[in-house]
């Protein structure tokens, strides 16, 4: 009886352990097909996008599921037409990627991937930051509560070659902004005593290709 009962034990922990399995698979396989059917949808209309793009001055369309940037126009010169692709290769990463309007025709010039930044927390913002008179993009990775401190990437954009260059000394910088007369780029800083909270700006300058603290610092008017 002990015999039989055993063999019978481990013929319900098998089937058990079959259906369980198969539950796994069958999750793992419409996953799959769900990836594939964002994958499909992101391609076709990057494509229907990207065409109706060369023949308007600006274009700019986001999906959040899945999620989905396009922005065309003049974004980093008058005199040249580019085009920016934002995507989520995964749950928390971004693809980046750069095309420039060459004779009627898209060229992709650069792309980034594995960019750690939340979509629910996206930003981005088509500035000059290095004064060369061509802009670049800051896209955002996180934000703060209670005062506004936003952090992410410095994508400088190369006005010759067309690509990207990631500078990831910048990434923990808090709210870069360009100065154009000082060409500076002031960051803000919080410090704190028996008044409150008071935000200076950061003063850091271009070097040798980097942003380096020049430890100069300017005082600002707000105070928390």
């Amino acid at each position: 009886m002990k015999v039989k009962s055993t063999f019978l034990i481990l013929i319900i922990i098998l089937i058990s352990c079959k259906n369980e399995t198969e539950k796994k698979i069958d999750t793992w396989n419409k996953q799959v097909e769900k990836h594939k059917n964002k994958s499909v949808i992101k391609v076709d209309t990057l494509y229907k996008l990207l065409e109706n793009a060369k023949t308007k001055d600006t274009l700019e369309f986001s999906n959040h599921e899945p999620f989905l940037l396009i922005k065309s126009g003049n974004l980093f010169s008058k005199n040249e037409k580019s085009a920016i692709i934002v995507n989520c290769p995964t749950d928390s990463t971004y693809r980046v990627e750069l095309y420039s309007l060459i004779n009627k025709k898209w060229k992709k010039t650069d792309e980034l991937n594995d960019l750690d930044v939340p979509h629910k927390q996206y930003e981005i913002l088509f500035r000059d930051y290095n004064f060369d008179n061509f802009k670049d993009i800051y896209l955002n990775s996180t934000s703060s509560n209670g005062i506004s401190m936003s952090k992410g990437y410095l994508l400088i954009v190369n006005p010759l070659t067309k690509k990207f260059e990631n500078h990831l000394e910048a990434k923990n910088l808090k709210n870069m902004f360009p100065d154009k007369k000082t060409k500076s780029v002031l960051i803000d800083s919080v410090d704190y005593d028996v008044n409150g909270k008071r935000v200076w700006n950061l003063i850091y300058k271009w070097k040798n290709g980097k942003l380096i603290n020049t430890n100069e610092k300017i005082k600002t008017e707000q105070v928390y």
